[in-house]
């Protein structure tokens, strides 16, 4: 994670609570209007307050919950980062379920597998093309039972089995003043398994990882130890939400501190959208860092030979800096 120190550690709070959607809730409560989460898409920046992601995923939740979705169900879901993606996780483990994210890159056979060896009933997927890739071999996954489309511009041909995400969403929206989700939320115990992580399955198939709130709350704790975030902190994230990384230190994480977060559109932006947006911590893995490095070389090396110099002298002096304060902690 690479960050520039805030000049506000007084206002750092600790809200670790029995589990991640306590907190969820705790922070729509305090922070209210003020913007929580916004994605570029096409160029255009669109965001939710607080109060207006948690109410999505409110609706989100109970929406599955009509649909019959029950503590400890599984609910698989498949899409690149968006903001529905967020909501979504968030209403599913809301309800007490457990969210089963997939990488929308895998192939078909590898998203069946997991769709039907996790158990999942119900499997958002982002588009047609995601749709089409597995709706003839669905039968393979015996426990799924509906197919949620987030993006459905044209009439739903099978509403039997495939619902669209706003309906989904109007669905949740006729019990959003009961107070189910709210009391599902209640009944969610720190050991319940909060999202079932598959494996690349580089040495075999792949294989589920449960993660409890209780282990989400124990990274929670790692990271406040090792770099500690602020309310005041912004990020731009671009590694995909799917990313157990990226979801539990970035997506997750951010919410229990009350980071605002800028979703890059997709990696040709970012370096636009960091300009734009000027984070204050980007959460990132070795392998991007080794190839922005590889990149940054590449152009120095077609500089003028003093531009080069100059630039070998401030990497040194970089590299000595860290040594000295390596030292002095």
């Amino acid at each position: 994670m690479a960050r520039r120190r805030t000049a506000y550690p007084q206002i750092r709070r600790r809200l670790l609570g029995p589990h991640i959607v306590k907190i969820f809730r705790d922070q729509a409560d305090r922070y209210g209007s003020r913007l929580a989460v916004e994605k570029r898409s096409l160029g255009i920046w669109k965001g939710w307050s607080w109060q207006e992601y948690y109410e999505t995923a409110r609706r989100i939740g109970l929406g599955l919950y009509h649909l019959g979705i029950r503590s400890k169900d599984r609910v698989a879901l498949c899409s690149e980062n968006r903001l529905e993606w967020i909501a979504a996780d968030m209403g599913i483990m809301g309800i007490g379920a457990c969210t089963v994210p997939i990488y929308p890159s895998i192939t078909a056979e590898e998203m069946i597998f997991i769709t039907g060896q996790s158990e999942s009933k119900i499997l958002i997927l982002e588009n047609q093309i995601a749709l089409d890739r597995i709706f003839k071999n669905r039968s393979r996954c015996p426990h799924l039972e509906k197919i949620i489309l987030i993006e459905s511009s044209e009439e739903i041909s099978n509403p039997d089995v495939i619902l669209s995400f706003e309906d989904l969403k109007r669905l949740g929206g006729r019990y959003a003043d009961t107070g189910l989700f709210e009391t599902s939320g209640d009944q969610i115990n720190s050991e319940d398994i909060a999202t079932l992580v598959y494996t690349s399955g580089t040495t075999g198939p792949p294989k589920g990882v449960m993660i409890t709130h209780n282990n989400i709350l124990s990274v929670f704790e790692a990271l406040d130890a090792v770099v500690p975030a602020y309310e005041t902190d912004v990020t731009v994230p671009f590694l995909p939400l799917s990313h157990v990384f990226e979801r539990i230190a970035g997506h997750l994480y951010g919410l229990k501190v009350g980071i605002t977060a800028h979703y890059t559109e997709n990696f040709n932006t970012l370096m636009e959208d960091i300009q734009t947006k000027k984070p204050t911590v980007i959460l990132s893995v070795p392998r991007f860092l080794e190839k922005v490095y590889a990149r940054m070389l590449t152009k120095i090396h077609e500089q003028p030979s003093w531009k080069r110099e100059v630039f070998n002298w401030a990497w040194n002096m970089e590299k000595d800096a860290d040594v000295l304060k390596n030292q002095k902690k």
